[in-house]
C-alpha cells in the first residue's frame, strides 16, 4: 500500500511540473510541438516515478542474494 501511495504522489507532483511545461512550450511554439515534447517526457516521468517509488519503499534490512546462517 505504501508503494501505491508513494506513487500516487510522486506521478501527481511530477505531472503537474509537466503540465507547466507543456504549456509553456505550447505558447513559444504550436500545439503539435507542444505534443511532441509532452508525450515522451509523459511515459519518461511515469517510468522514473515508478523506479522512484520502488526505491523509496524497499524494505532496509536484507540485501538480495544474502543468506541467513
Amino acid at each position: 500500500m505504501n508503494l501505491l501511495v508513494t506513487f500516487l504522489i510522486a506521478i501527481t507532483i511530477a505531472l503537474a511540473g509537466l503540465a507547466w511545461v507543456g504549456v509553456i512550450v505550447d505558447k513559444l511554439t504550436s500545439p503539435f510541438v507542444s505534443l511532441l515534447v509532452f508525450f515522451p517526457l509523459l511515459f519518461l516521468t511515469i517510468w522514473l516515478t515508478w523506479r522512484l517509488s520502488v526505491k523509496l519503499t524497499e524494505p532496509k534490512g536484507e540485501t538480495r542474494g544474502e543468506t541467513r546462517a
